[in-house]
């Protein structure tokens, strides 16, 4: 994906945001929902939710959350088909729902908004121009 192309940053920012955002209500870091390896149950989890989350919530294809997580597009097939079965226990749904309208959230916030390299994001002012 082209890190210069306006779709390519917003693909980087959502898997980013997933990441952070579910490794957070998880109690992981990011890198262990990043590491190559197979993990501890909880932490491979934590990672199928984060996919399913970036697939769901910011619609990006099983091909671009695949390269985002540096997993195979099947991988993020079976994820999605995980979590949506777990889904069938009350809790975790509420959980999912939760964490569901606070990516929205932050998405809406990112509109209007500029994203620095670090993913941080920058108030635009109307009268300076975006840069």
């Amino acid at each position: 994906m082209s890190k210069g192309h306006s779709h390519g940053k917003a693909v980087d920012w959502h898997a980013l945001t997933a990441r952070r955002v579910v490794a957070g209500e998880f109690g992981v870091s990011v890198e262990e929902l990043m590491a190559p390896t197979r993990a501890r149950a909880e932490i491979a989890f934590a990672r199928q939710v984060a996919m399913y989350l970036a697939h769901v919530v910011y619609q990006m294809s099983y091909n671009e959350v695949a390269e985002a997580f540096d997993r195979e597009r099947t991988t993020v097939a079976y994820a999605c088909a995980v979590v949506e079965d777990a889904r069938d226990d009350a809790e975790l749904d509420a959980r999912m729902e939760r964490l569901e309208a606070q990516l929205t959230r932050l998405d809406r916030l990112r509109e209007g908004r500029r994203i620095d390299r670090c993913g941080r994001l920058a108030i635009i002012l109307e009268c300076c121009p975006a840069g």
